[in-house]
């Protein structure tokens, strides 16, 4: 849920742009709030018990909690999986959920009609980063998803009609220290987004697993590296040819010579193939078993990160 004053700094970030980086809000999640549940929520996040049938909402187990367990401040976000003969996932967002059965017609969505349901935009952030830590029950995992956009959208369901998408699932193992992550936001369009729209899961969706867990903290979208811990993106030199997508070797940097973890990444962020190489020499990829459609090639290293976008058409 929001409160009045965080919408009036949230439109304050907005009219002075040029001063300010739009960032999440209550992004190390210190404010919490009675939302009319039994359990308090983050501001300006909502959980499964505040969605938009008050049938389900009811229903609806607690399978999230503030943890004095932080990575700076007082708090962070704990989610966890809970259940018996139907599971249901940890889950935060900070759009407002649609509940329904199958569980896997159930969606989150930004309401561009009412500032209680939706995060405003407008800039294009390079890559949104964070702290976790998990305990995924073995065969299942935590997600992180945050998309980009304008009016009215919904996860899943519009991904191919968003602005960027930053997709991570996180470790099947247990991570006892809080460790950071970084994903990069995947552009499909020039234009600059109204909101943004993010959902933060202890499960794999309608197929999680009980007892998995993952708590959250320090959330902040980065913009042109201001981070100092960001790496340097470039673009990397890849054509099709036939049934294969050729790299071109890059041979200008010292960096070029340390081993490169390759993915292959979907638009909505999966990773569809992944392997070790080398830039200092050509490499060619088998993409015979991909669809059509776009999808994002990345190289990195300690050093440096080269991305480009490939369209597929069979």
């Amino acid at each position: 849920m929001k409160k009045i004053t965080t919408i009036i700094l949230s439109l304050l970030f907005l009219s002075s742009g040029a001063f300010a980086q739009i960032q999440i809000q209550n992004p190390g999640f210190e404010s919490w709030e009675d939302a009319g549940t039994v359990e308090d929520e983050p501001v300006n996040w909502n959980s499964i018990k505040t969605s938009d049938d008050p049938f389900y909402n009811n229903l609806a187990p607690v399978v999230w909690g503030r943890s004095d367990d932080a990575h700076s401040g007082n708090y962070s976000l704990s989610l966890f999986n809970v259940g018996s003969l139907v599971i249901a996932t940890g889950t935060i967002c900070n759009g407002r959920y649609h509940t329904q059965l199958p569980a896997d017609s159930s969606y989150v969505f930004t309401d561009p009609n009412d500032d209680q349901w939706n995060s405003p935009i407008n800039a294009r952030p390079d890559s949104v980063v964070g702290w976790y830590k998990c305990n995924a029950t073995e065969g299942d995992h935590g997600t992180i998803k945050f998309m980009l956009h304008n009016g009215y959208a919904k996860i899943p369901g519009d991904e191919d009609a968003s602005i960027a998408i930053a997709q991570w699932d996180m470790p099947t193992i247990e991570i006892t220290e809080w460790t950071r992550f970084s994903i990069p936001f995947v552009y499909t369009s020039n234009e600059t987004p109204q909101y943004y729209l993010s959902i933060l899961t202890s499960g794999n969706g309608v197929d999680a697993l009980l007892g998995s867990t993952a708590k959250f903290d320090d959330l902040e979208f980065i913009y042109n590296g201001n981070s100092v811990s960001e790496l340097p993106v470039k673009d990397l030199s890849i054509y099709l040819k036939n049934s294969s997508l050729v790299i071109n070797p890059i041979n200008n940097n010292n960096n070029n010579s340390k081993p490169f973890e390759f993915s292959i990444q979907d638009i909505n962020g999966k990773v569809v193939y992944s392997s070790k190489l080398l830039l200092t020499e050509m490499n060619s990829i088998d993409i015979s078993n991909l669809n059509s459609g776009i999808y994002i090639a990345t190289a990195s290293n300690s050093d440096v990160i080269y991305m480009n976008k490939v369209m597929i058409l069979k």
